[in-house]
């Protein structure tokens, strides 16, 4: 049976844009510029975001949802949260139309040539698991250790305190690959690894087992933190950090009435929202009036205040006295004297970096283990994701990033030195946080900041907030400004973002990153 065609008219391909294509169900997309006309897959293979809604800077093709980044030449993957490039296919001109066959062109192939025969990988989370596909991708043919406490194949953290709560949720549908070990050739351990010694790139796990390998990365991430409520070890009090934590708090919302999560961060607040889905009362308990407002402002922190309340949470401002109940939780009670009544009781009081196993190495001010760019502990020793406190490029402070992205950021770039590419860590920091069905794009790294230059209306959720430090902006966050925010995130890693006062006086981002490669 020939292979499905696609046909598209070429004036309907902008010269250096992109658009989708299609034949019934399937689709392609196009892309344009002066080396010609190429097809690929038409959605991003991490989450099937539709990369028509994307934009093009410089030589890249970004999703529209959460910045994977593709090359505009050959669709291979530059940027994650996508472990895999795009799927391209062959595509003829006929006349006044391009053609795509939906018959994949081989992948190239790449062989990775190192003295490396083994890597030793502690933790299977998202530096891990982008450690991995870097090195398979890359060529590597060695052997790969992964050492994990927990039993899951490798999943996708993110989703556990967004729609996985939003109704009863198979935990099958977070795993990243279902076969993950044996689809890229990895011995998965499962157990607790007690002590991780640098000088000898040795692991030593519970039991007395010892692991040796040429190349070690250590990925351990985080824990989450539970402060030393009375009453926290109730049944129906939980905190979110793993699967089995998601899997529990879901199946306790089917028993459910009223709900009340400790602290308004991000994990506090996508779980306030989704569990609001569910019927749910869901009471938020923090000490601030306006969730968010340190971090974004006043104006985005009281904005998404009020369009959570406007979905059905309710704010409670003061502290924890205590978690009250029998066996079972039943309130929680303030130190300002307020009873909320509660049959579930989700803690997001922020997460605490596992570092305590490493030896050798005492933690900084802010909990990660102190490296240089090129995120190197020891001799053939590398730290990733949570844990390192590493020099960030853009803001020049030195940063410990608990983002998703970033981890798997720092994987790639450790699997990448491991084969012997030099150089320091530069990626750009980025995350996204759905807020019920609203979705924040934050980018770069803000410590703090002396003014913000506010683009839109935060009131109405459309806008682009860019935070200030002396003349530079370190950071930008927002909400319905896709081509703005992405242009920012792309000009930002490529060391090509205007002045303060040049994004005041309203530089065009997404002009100057068309051409930034």
């Amino acid at each position: 049976m020939p292979a499905t065609e696609i046909r598209l008219a070429l004036d309907a391909i902008p010269m250096g844009g992109m658009a989708e294509g299609a034949a019934g169900d399937d689709k392609a997309l196009f892309v344009r510029d002066a080396s010609g006309v190429r097809a690929f897959q038409a959605k991003c293979p991490h989450l099937g975001a539709p990369l028509a809604k994307g934009e093009i800077c410089g030589d890249r093709i970004y999703c529209p949802w959460h910045k994977a980044a593709f090359a505009l030449s050959n669709g291979s993957v530059l940027e994650p949260p996508a472990l895999d490039g795009l799927t391209r296919y062959p595509v003829r001109i006929e006349g006044s139309e391009a053609v795509a066959t939906l018959s994949p062109e081989p992948a190239e192939t790449a062989k990775a040539e190192t003295s490396v025969k083994s890597v030793l990988i502690v933790g299977a989370g998202a530096a891990a698991v982008a450690c991995v596909k870097t090195l398979r991708r890359e060529g590597y043919a060695g052997a790969i250790i992964m050492v994990g406490r927990e039993a899951h194949p490798p999943y996708d953290r993110t989703k556990l305190s967004k729609q996985f709560l939003a109704k009863p949720t198979p935990p099958e549908k977070v795993l990243i690959e279902p076969d993950f070990e044996t689809s890229n050739g990895v011995e998965r351990i499962t157990g607790e690894v007690e002590r991780v010694d640098p000088a000898q790139r040795q692991v030593t796990l519970k039991g007395g087992r010892t692991l040796t390998a040429d190349a070690v990365l250590i990925a351990t991430g985080s824990r989450a933190a539970m402060p030393d409520f009375p009453g926290k070890d109730l049944d129906g009090v939980h905190t979110l950090r793993s699967l089995d934590d998601a899997v529990r708090v879901s199946e306790a919302a089917g028993e459910a009435k009223h709900v009340v999560v400790i602290g308004a961060g991000f994990i506090g607040m996508e779980a306030a929202a989704f569990l609001t889905k569910r019927g749910l009362s869901v009471t938020v308990l923090a000490r601030e009036e306006v969730p968010f407002a340190k971090r974004f402002g006043e104006a985005v922190g009281a904005a998404l205040k009020q369009y959570h309340a406007g979905n059905g949470v309710a704010f409670s401002q003061g502290s924890v006295a205590r978690i009250a109940g029998g066996s079972r939780v039943e309130a929680i009670e303030t130190k300002e004297g307020r009873r909320l009544p509660a049959d579930l009781v989700l803690v997001g009081a922020g997460a605490e970096p596992e570092t305590g196993i490493v030896a050798g190495v005492e933690p900084d001010e802010s909990g990660g283990l102190p490296v240089g760019g090129d995120l190197r502990l020891a001799d053939r020793v590398w730290i990733a994701g949570d844990i390192a406190a590493f020099p960030e490029r853009a803001s020049g402070e030195t940063a410990r990033i608990e983002h998703w992205r970033l981890a798997q950021q720092h994987g790639t770039h450790v699997a990448r030195a491991i084969l012997g590419y030099g150089g320091d860590f530069s990626g750009a920091p980025f995350f996204w946080s759905n807020q019920g069905d609203k979705r924040l794009d934050y980018g770069g790294y803000a410590k703090g900041f002396d003014r913000i230059i506010m683009q839109g209306d935060p009131a109405a959720l459309d806008f682009i907030a860019f935070y200030v430090k002396g003349e530079r902006v370190t950071a930008a966050c927002s909400i319905g400004r896709n081509a703005a925010f992405t242009a920012f995130l792309h000009l930002l890693d490529h060391g090509r973002l205007p002045s303060a006062a040049e994004i005041e006086a309203g530089a065009d981002l997404p002009a100057l990153a068309k051409n930034a490669a």
